[in-house]
């Protein structure tokens, strides 16, 4: 499985995210709800879809199960905002 587009918008200066989109997937499956944050430490970071709890944890909707696609989408995620 390979990230075949990254679609983003940057975020308003207010926000804690940096960018807002979605990523296909083999030209066939599409992830809404990506983000990109900043860590306390200032590293750029790709954040998934999630959900708030019943105990008010957020929990992530869907990721990636192996760590070459996670690496994939980051790299492609990241790169598109460098773009913007």
């Amino acid at each position: 499985m390979q990230v075949t587009e990254v679609r983003l918008t940057k975020g308003s200066s207010d926000d804690s995210s940096l960018a807002y989109g979605s990523i296909t997937l083999d030209g066939d499956f599409v992830v809404s709800g990506i983000r990109v944050l900043k860590s306390k430490e200032g590293n750029l970071f790709v954040s998934y879809p999630s959900r708030k709890n019943q105990s008010g944890e957020y929990k992530n909707i869907c990721f990636p199960m192996k760590k070459a696609l996670r690496e994939d989408i980051e790299v492609k995620v990241l790169a598109e905002y460098e773009k913007l």
